[in-house]
């Protein structure tokens, strides 16, 4: 299978290059459209944009800029041009049920390029992927990187530092009963990397050794807890430490972000020093976050990547059983939401997105109404949460583009529409900013300067192309 793979990848490949690299050596130049650029002020109507070896060599109105004689044109009368759109927090490999786990051990790999390309193909340029398994992850960053693969551009955390793998207390404890032992020990090797639940038993200096070796590993960022997965209202770290985690990453010269599930643990991670906080919308079933700690993340500038739901599926949980976490949680987290809006706080737009697998969510309990963790729809419905939420249009674009692009301090190359960043580019048919529904209708992707046969994504499908057995009799 694998071979098979590695043989369309191959074919995609060739085929794709075949039509562009003429035209990314000639000039590209997209004429016409009304560009909405995150870095502006608002729409410049009859834009122009002349891409040149995958980098934006000039953008803004018709009238402004010449066009290079020998330029292929892309006209995009009628359409709107944005920014390459980005998640600031999926997992590629989110596929934590057993039988995937057994059945795909050592093709890992193959699912995150698939979630990649699923991502890719909905507008998706780049992702960041804070938590999974390192050697998987890496194998398929690199694959990208080197054009052996098609997809999302991946920047990658590996573990959450404190948390261990995925047959244990902090994910899928259970289900390490069903499998031999050296099973567990072999999977939970792969995300934990010697940075497990281990490291809460340690002080900070030998805390700050572990996280010294796990930075000098091929990862982009880090990512702590600073407090629980499953019991999400427990402290992990001590402040001290919590200080040495961030020393170490800002040492190995990487952003380091941080999981938070309450209202203390938020707040002890901004004293820590953080650059990301990841998910800080969710702080428990009661406790909304407190003005002085908003008015903290603020004034120092930190912001928060949020998971945000839209009220029609926030009602479809608590029709089914108002008591349950994910409704109490997340109607906390909206609230929580909405006041970083009316705060100003830097928000980052993510969804924990990963593959799913159209059998097991048949055969799921939760609702399946606007759902938040599928790539290639979750960040759909998250813009449409954003603006129920009161959020002004060109800063939802913004949560998806520069403020991402900002916050893991890769602004100079991407985020925005401005001359000398790389030409990652959506052109949409509908106008963003009158709706965020139009986020959907993607005219065409353009990664690298190079346009996306988006109907051919994925190539290879693992585990989305997985239909419950009535539907694939159709």
């Amino acid at each position: 299978m694998m071979q098979h793979f590695k043989h369309i990848v191959g074919l995609c490949l060739a085929f794709t290059l075949g039509l562009t690299t003429s035209a990314q050596a000639d000039t590209t130049v997209i004429t016409g459209g009304t560009l909405i650029d995150s870095a502006g002020t608002g729409p410049i109507a009859d834009a122009v944009m002349v891409i040149r070896d995958g980098r934006i060599q000039a953008a803004g109105p018709r009238t402004a800029i010449e066009l290079p004689a020998d330029a292929r044109e892309i006209d995009a009368t009628g359409k709107f041009i944005i920014p390459g759109l980005m998640d600031a927090n999926v997992h590629l490999y989110l596929n934590l049920d057993l039988e995937t786990l057994i059945k795909y051990e050592g093709r890992y790999q193959d699912i995150i390029i698939e979630g990649a390309q699923l991502a890719l193909k909905t507008g998706q340029t780049t992702v960041f992927d804070t938590w999974g398994p390192y050697p998987a992850l890496k194998k398929a960053r690199d694959m990208l990187n080197s054009g052996e693969a098609i997809g999302s551009r991946i920047y990658f955390a590996g573990n959450i530092i404190g948390f261990d793998g995925p047959l244990s207390a902090d994910f899928r404890e259970a289900a390490a009963a069903h499998v031999s032992k050296a099973m567990v020990s072999r999977l939970n090797a792969d995300w934990e990397q010697d940075t497990g639940r281990d490291l809460m038993w340690m002080g900070p200096d030998e805390v700050r050794g572990k996280v010294d070796a796990y930075a000098a590993k091929d990862v982009d960022f880090l990512k702590y807890g600073a407090s629980g997965h499953v019991a999400m209202e427990f402290i992990t770290f001590s402040p001290r430490v919590q200080k040495e985690i961030v020393a170490a990453g800002h040492a190995a010269g990487k952003t380091v972000q941080v999981h938070t599930t309450s209202t203390e643990s938020l707040d002890m991670a901004i004293d820590a020093g953080v650059d990301i906080l990841t998910h800080c919308d969710i702080t428990g079933p009661v406790k909304t976050i407190p003005e002085a700690t908003l008015a903290k993340m603020v004034e120092r500038g930190i912001p928060c990547s949020i998971v945000p739901i839209t009220q029609h599926r926030l009602d479809a949980y608590i029709e089914q059983d108002p008591n349950q976490v994910m409704a109490t949680y997340q109607g906390i987290g909206r609230k929580n939401i909405a006041n970083m809006i009316k705060a100003g706080v830097s928000i980052l737009l993510s969804t924990d997105a990963g593959v799913k697998s159209p059998l097991l969510m048949a055969e799921s309990k939760q609702p399946k109404v606007d759902m938040r963790t599928e790539l290639g729809e979750g960040h759909f419905n998250a813009f449409t949460a954003l603006e129920e939420l009161g959020m002004a249009p060109l800063e939802i674009l913004r949560s998806a583009t520069l403020n991402t692009a900002k916050a893991y301090k890769l602004d100079g190359d991407l985020g925005s529409l401005e001359a000398g960043k790389i030409a990652d580019v959506v052109i949409l048919d509908a106008n963003p900013l009158d709706a965020a529904a139009n986020y959907r209708s993607i005219h065409m992707v353009i990664k690298d300067g190079v346009v996306v046969d988006t109907d051919a994504l994925p190539l290879a499908p693992v585990v989305s192309n997985q239909m419950p057995p009535e539907e694939a009799k159709e």
